[in-house]
């Protein structure tokens, strides 16, 4: 009887537990980063899912396959509902306050075909890659037809060129740049007056060795029907404050799926040289569908694979990882999009029609604080905070190098040397090393030249003394 009630008693205790509510806010992911080896290494959680919305919560009926977000200077958030063909603009609070569904262009009414992508400038005027319709749409704030762009003419752009523009941004002197459907020749650039200036920032073409090989050996016919060697196109594009333009390339293979384009169009992206940005280190490699630039040249990639967030610093290193695929508060099902708005971050999903808000924890507050210090070259502010983020997670690399920099920077080369090599800082433990060699050497100098100096003393002494004649013969027998 006693074994009876204890299993009663013991299934009723985990019945209890099932049905208690998972605590708010909790994630249902964990938080990991890379080390220095390419070990998955668990880290706190960086940002915590707040809440969510959709279209029926928003009042605006469900979204059908939504395709892009931004969120404005006025902290507006615009949501393409691509299925539609319209825009949901709401506020900070999440009402709704008001729906672009369709225009006056000229005379005639006018509408969206499954648009799939969107820009809004700080002047409130909001850029629509209207895709199916083949052209760019640019709208007032209210709403209200300003012109429409349509495809690039120009006698460099072959006859069969189909123009299916996908994502757009437009940087501060107006330039418009476009990821076109298929384009292989890089983003489309048109000046502010909507005129065609030519093709940016080109993918380098992907080789296949095998391929290459069987091309070398065949003839020109079976060379035709083989798969031709093309550029990688781009599938989205953000822009900095300082107009550098970055890029993303699903392709599982390239170790530059993440590009920071110049204005002259040449990839100038900070990268690690232990691991570049690509997301996850694994056979199923990341497949990197949208970006987003925050301040201090920090960077957030979007992963299709596993529905994951990769937050990298302006080296390329990675500070942390969230989300997942799943089905509950935090996961997602097939995201789309990430934007993020001062401390929140918010991602679209496809399938589910609804928008994701994260808010930061306390470890993603220190790390993005401390990571901004060091950017902009405080560091030995930031080397205060790092000492805290270290308090949380004793594996985090980039506190150790952030505090083995700072102490490098106040002439503490030996406690610098811990520091970065606990955080397989190769570069600046030599630089530290050297220093404090240097350093050693001046403060012993005269110490081992007086030691030396004794001991050469003492060897030209020693060397005198078996050098000179002894006193007196040896006694030698007289044989008669």
């Amino acid at each position: 009887m006693r074994i009876k009630s204890s299993i009663l008693v013991l299934v009723s205790v985990l019945l209890l537990v099932s049905l208690c509510p998972r605590p708010a806010g909790a994630a249902p992911y964990e938080g990991y980063t890379y080390s220095y080896w390419g070990d998955a290494v668990q880290s706190p959680i960086a940002y915590l899912p707040s809440r969510a919305i959709s279209g029926l919560e928003a009042g605006t009926g469900a979204w059908t396959a939504p395709g892009d977000l931004f969120v404005s200077a006025e902290g507006l958030l615009y949501v393409l509902d691509s299925g539609n063909g319209r825009i949901v603009v709401l506020d900070k609070e999440w009402n709704t306050l008001r729906v672009i569904k369709g225009f006056r262009n000229g005379e005639k009414k006018d509408s969206f075909n499954n648009p799939e992508g969107l820009f809004v400038t700080d002047a409130g005027r909001i850029y629509v890659a209207d895709t199916e319709n083949r052209r760019l749409v640019e709208l007032d704030g209210t709403g209200a037809f300003v012109r429409e762009i349509g495809a690039p003419k120009a006698d460099v752009i072959g006859a069969g060129f189909e123009y299916f523009p996908r994502k757009v941004i437009v940087d501060k002197a107006g330039r418009i740049y476009v990821v076109g459907r298929g384009v292989y020749e890089g983003l489309i650039e048109f000046d502010s007056d909507g005129q065609f200036t030519g093709f940016m920032g080109t993918n380098k073409v992907q080789f296949d060795p095998v391929d290459l090989f069987w091309k070398s050996v065949s003839t020109k016919e079976q060379r035709e029907k083989m798969v031709q060697f093309i550029p990688l196109e781009f599938n989205n594009v953000d822009v900095d404050e300082d107009g550098f333009i970055y890029t993303t390339t699903v392709d599982k293979k390239t170790f530059s799926p993440v590009k920071r384009l110049n204005p002259s169009g040449i990839d100038v992206l900070r990268v690690s040289r232990e691991i570049p940005p690509i997301g996850d280190l694994s056979r199923d490699r990341s497949a990197f569908i949208d970006i987003d630039v925050t301040g201090n040249g920090v960077y957030r990639a979007l992963d299709a694979t596993r529905g994951r967030i990769f937050t990298y610093n302006e080296d390329g290193k990675l500070l942390y990882v969230i989300g997942q695929l799943g089905s509950q508060l935090g996961t997602f099902k097939n995201p789309a999009a990430v934007e993020s708005d001062g401390d929140a971050l918010y991602v679209l999903d496809r399938d589910l029609g609804r928008i994701t808000e994260f808010t930061l924890t306390r470890f993603g507050s220190m790390v993005n604080e401390a990571n901004a210090l060091y950017s902009s070259g405080k560091h030995d502010e930031a080397a205060k905070l790092w000492r805290e983020v270290l308090k949380l997670d004793a594996n985090y690399e980039m506190a150790y190098v952030g505090i083995g920099k700072s102490l490098l920077r106040q002439g503490e080369y030996k406690e610098a040397m811990t520091y970065l090599k606990l955080g397989n800082d190769r570069e600046y433990y030599s630089k530290a090393l050297g220093k404090y060699r240097r350093e050693y050497m001046r403060d012993h100098f005269s110490v081992y030249m007086t030691g030396m100096i004794a001991v050469l003393l003492g060897g030209y002494v020693i060397t005198r003394l078996m050098k000179r004649p002894r006193k007196g013969g040896r006694v030698q027998d007289v044989v008669s």
